[in-house]
């Protein structure tokens, strides 16, 4: 399995299937929020993980993810792993405090 196969089963397909089951409940201020944690995700990520590629703690399969995916020393894959994971993790958040609604009503 090829890591951009990995994202669409493991990443695209929940993602989808929790906008269809949240797209009414979800407000711009949720989207914004998840729009920051994805940033951060990436901020913070990304000059870690090409240092570690690059000083040779990991490397990536030429077989899963070929020399031609490369941006600087990761695969474009690895790159959308960080924002898929983190939609996915917002998503579940939102779903899982809409279905355990606050005991005295408010909002979320």
């Amino acid at each position: 399995m090829t890591y951009a196969v990995f994202l669409l089963v493991f990443l695209v397909v929940p993602i989808a299937a929790l906008g269809l089951l949240l797209w009414k409940r979800v407000s711009r201020r949720l989207v914004v929020s998840c729009g920051l944690v994805c940033l951060l995700a990436y901020v913070f990520t990304s000059p870690w993980d090409n240092y570690a590629a690059k000083v040779g703690l990991w490397s990536y399969d030429p077989h899963f993810a070929p020399a031609s995916h490369f941006i600087y020393y990761l695969p474009w894959e690895e790159y959308a792993f960080y924002g898929l994971q983190g939609v996915l993790v917002c998503g579940l958040t939102v779903g899982l405090a809409r279905v355990l609604k606050p005991k005295d009503g408010g909002e979320l």
